[in-house]
């Protein structure tokens, strides 16, 4: 397994009176590259999304997640819905979320990148947000093939 992570902090801001009230928040995330789906560690407490092989725009892979994550009907069907949707994965029960991609979606370099900073953005671990409902854990998995190809885009 090779493993590509992505830390960062964020300063968030809130109130209306001065000073502003001012937190730092920490994010860590990974992306994980595997040769095979066995090779994933799941328990009990673990829903497993395997996405199709043959996904060619940004309508399917859309389609695809409201489908496999059970996302709610006013679900937006666009790439601000689908960050707002995996945040605050409501009708899922399990602590545990696995995004297993066995091929690439087709999508044009911008909307790749998109996709993949909304999965880095909305995966792993959060550090300093007490306030934040989020009582899942995404973890998002490739095929080892894509390594390089998804280093390169997560540069740009």
């Amino acid at each position: 397994m090779r493993i590509l992570k992505f830390e960062w902090e964020v300063k968030y801001s809130w109130g209306l009176k001065k000073p502003v009230r001012e937190r730092i928040v920490q994010r860590k995330t990974e992306f994980c590259f595997i040769d095979k789906l066995e090779e994933i560690k799941t328990g009990n407490d673990s829903y497993i999304v395997t996405l199709n092989d043959n996904i060619s725009s940004e309508e399917e892979l859309l389609n695809e997640f409201y489908t496999k994550l059970n996302f709610p009907s006013y679900f937006g069907f666009n790439w601000n819905a689908l960050y707002d949707c995996l945040v605050y994965l409501e009708n899922i029960q399990q602590e545990n979320v696995i995004i297993y991609h066995n091929a690439l979606p087709q999508l044009y370099d911008d909307d790749m990148k998109i996709y993949l900073d909304i999965l880095k953005d909305s995966s792993g671990e959060w550090i300093g947000m007490d306030w934040c409902t989020k009582n899942h854990v995404i973890k998002v998995y490739f095929d080892m093939q894509f390594y390089d190809k998804i280093q390169q885009i997560m540069r740009k």
